[in-house]
């Protein structure tokens, strides 16, 4: 570790660590630069918040690291040590996002080479996606843990728009309103911004909280000395530059409700709140919200408040948008993260969750209605985690199966979560997988967006009794930026489950904003030639397209795809109904847009294309390779995205599976799928596994460091 003596050096590149003595001291101005210049001045990040954060819950042991490029800071980072092997961001309670600084996800890679050659494990922790490059693109050697769920409202258009948006919550409010009418009681809102207010502010909230549950459990800002300081020097610091305020809702002459709040460059970040119990029926929270909102609108138009906080369902419905805080950790080699896991394993013992039950069925058709439902509106975001999609690979692919389960969590009568699984024995062990095949372009359990990964362990539990001898869980192909894949990843760890992530394949997709000649303008003129040309070619032997999107047009043209199909490069399919019944579900929705070509009534080139809300995916495409000479295959390619783009007003095409080269044609944009294989380390099974796992990794480790 740097002892600080060079960490002013003009020309200096890299990583360096100093110790800090419970402040940022004399690298506190370098700090607000950095976060001015990356992130505008963010009031979580601000050095007073940091001191403040250091001076009342630091122990000495942390350490400012700060990595330059030609001797210009370009990030920074507040780590503590764990033990001699882990180190992690400095993350007290009161802090809802780390102490870090990165606009670049590539400068964390060079942190290796400053950390003591010991460490094989760096968690950083409460990342926010808006904040920063830590979360940036999934990566072998990393892990994402989603660890709260955080909302904003944005300021934008005017106060009356925003609540004519929400008539639901603005009836609730003046349901209240006119009770505090009714009952005679004294609504006043006040607002606290200056200096030498705020510590009075402060303790009238600390007592406030102290009253009510938070005060019961020990969590009140008055529970702590050192708690109860902090607010009360970060609020008065920070009001001295005006960025501080406290929101207070009395009535009568009681404090109902209050909000500590820091403000700055049109950001407003909540940082406690409390109410008077008492009060309930008036919902004083809410009241008090409504209010703090009302002037932000005035005060800030264009800005956003942000709640940091664990969002749950009531408080959703006043969001704007919402996202998820995560932690990343890397690991200095591939396996460090089988050697961390495993033990952590061993020690699991997940508490469990009080209100959540779970119900296991065999078929979709099985379903309760209220499931079915969920699981359909599942589809607006991916087809293949749909309803119908299940039921068509159920009886097409998977007919009579025993091993087939669909796992549902519910709290009381309200669905979490449904896991599609297909189990298969092995000797005497299990082994379960996702309930998909290669007909499977993204795999997603349908999740509820509040679901937190404790409570999917439920599920994990249920599957466990089901299966006690079970050895692996596998799901596959996934967006490991999903809420899902996040979620499940996480259970599997708290279950004690060893969980590994892996690359599935490429996915190249294509944004759409425009219309179908701005879209193939810029495809080059290449493309542009072949179209036109191979067009005018086809047209004067006698060819014809189309696209077939009726039921009633598809025993023809079923027929006239499978011919296609029979005399292309394909191989033939191993379940020759999946196909055509897809056809025959999607079509019945309007989704179905198959395109053929023809000549002289032969058929000689077929893509099958679903498209739904907004989004167009390519599942099949195969030509007749006796009439390659035409390009039929470009050709219809050219039809369907034309109509897509101009007459369906798709937002994104999708060729879902692998990186075909001929896919840059007409595709910008890539991103990939990965899947998760979890082993039951108390498995006999499970622990052979884990061990082929861990020497695959380590050895790719040692390829990588070699190469």
């Amino acid at each position: 570790m740097d002892d600080g003596a060079g960490i002013e050096s003009a020309g200096m590149s890299g990583w360096s660590g100093v110790p800090l003595q419970r402040s940022l001291g004399e690298h506190g101005a370098a700090w607000d630069a950095l976060n001015r210049r990356l992130f505008g001045g963010h009031p979580l990040l601000d050095a007073r918040f940091i001191d403040g954060l250091l001076a009342q819950f630091g122990d000495g042991s942390e350490q400012l690291w700060t990595c330059r490029r030609d001797g210009q800071v370009e990030a920074m980072c507040v780590l503590k040590r764990r033990n001699a092997l882990v180190w992690a961001s400095f993350l007290p309670p009161q802090a809802q996002i780390g102490a870090t600084l990165v606009a670049d996800a590539a400068l964390l890679d060079s942190l290796w080479g400053s950390l003591p050659p010991l460490v094989i494990q760096l968690d950083l922790l409460c990342n926010d996606p808006q904040v920063g490059a830590v979360l940036a693109g999934p990566a072998p050697g990393q892990q994402l843990m989603n660890h709260a769920r955080t909302m904003r409202i944005a300021l934008d258009g005017g106060v009356d728009d925003y609540w004519s948006a929400r008539a639901h919550l603005q009836s609730n409010i003046k349901r209240y309103q006119k009770r505090l009418l009714e009952k005679g009681v004294a609504k006043r809102h006040v607002h606290i911004v200056e200096a030498d207010q705020m510590d009075a502010a402060v303790e009238r909230y600390a007592a406030l909280e102290s009253a009510g549950w938070k005060g019961r459990t020990g969590t009140a800002v008055g529970a702590t000395p050192a708690q109860h300081q902090f607010y009360r020097d970060l609020l008065r610091r920070a009001a001295v530059d005006g960025h501080a305020l406290v929101c207070e809702l009395w009535l009568d002459d009681k404090l109902a409700a209050s909000r500590l709040i820091l403000c700055q460059n049109g950001m407003y970040v909540m940082l406690k709140t409390s109410y008077d119990e008492s009060f309930a029926e008036y919902s004083p929270g809410r009241l008090l919200l409504r209010g703090v909102i009302d002037r932000a609108f005035e005060a800030d138009p264009g800005g956003a408040i942000e709640f940091y906080t664990d969002a749950d369902h009531n408080l959703l419905e006043w969001a704007s948008s919402q996202r998820w805080i995560r932690h990343r950790t890397l690991y200095r080699w591939n396996v460090a993260e089988a050697l961390k896991v495993s033990l952590r394993a061993w020690h699991s013992k997940p508490p469990a969750q009080d209100g959540l039950a779970v119900e296991v069925v065999h078929h979709p058709d099985a379903l309760a209605p209220d499931v079915q439902s969920f699981m359909t509106k599942a589809e607006k975001q991916n087809v293949a985690g749909g309803l119908a999609w299940y039921r068509n690979l159920v009886e097409t692919v998977y007919p009579a199966n025993p091993g087939l389960r669909f796992y549902v969590l519910r709290q009381g009568q309200h669905v979490m979560a449904v896991l599609p699984l297909r189990a298969q024995k092995t000797g005497r062990a299990w082994q379960l997988s996702s309930l998909s095949n290669f007909y499977t372009s993204l795999y997603e359990p349908v999740l509820d967006a509040g679901l937190k990964p404790r409570e999917m362990v439920t599920v994990l539990s249920a599957i466990h009794d089901e299966f006690p001898s079970i050895a692996s869980l596998t799901l596959t192909p996934m967006d490991p930026d999903s809420h899902a894949y996040q979620t499940l990843l996480g259970a599997m760890r708290i279950k004690g489950w060893l969980a590994f992530e892996y690359f599935a394949f490429g996915n190249w997709y294509q944004p759409i904003s425009g219309d179908w000649a701005g879209y193939l303008a810029a495809r080059g003129g290449q493309l542009q030639n072949t179209i036109r040309r191979m067009g005018k070619k086809f047209a004067n032997d006698g060819g014809t397209l189309e696209i077939v999107t009726s039921a009633r047009d598809l025993p023809v043209a079923i027929a006239a795809y499978e011919k296609v199909y029979a005399a292309s490069w394909k191989k033939p399919e191993p379940f020759p109904a999946f196909m055509p019944a897809l056809m025959q579900t999607y079509a019945a929705k309007g989704f179905l847009r198959l395109g053929l070509a023809w000549i002289k009534g032969e058929p000689v080139a077929a893509q099958l294309w679903i498209v739904s809300y907004g989004r167009a995916e390519i599942y099949k495409l195969a030509y007749d390779e006796g009439f390659k000479a035409y390009s039929p295959g470009t050709l219809v390619t050219a039809m369907l995205m034309e109509h897509a783009i101009d007459k369906d007003k798709v937002t994104e095409i999708d060729y879902l599976i692998g990186d075909d080269a001929y896919k840059k044609t007409w595709m910008s944009h890539r991103r990939e799928r990965w899947g998760m294989v979890a082993y039951n380390p108390k498995s006999l099974r499970g622990l052979k596994g884990l061990a082929r796992e861990a020497a695959g990794r380590a050895a790719r480790g040692v390829a990588d460091r070699l190469g």
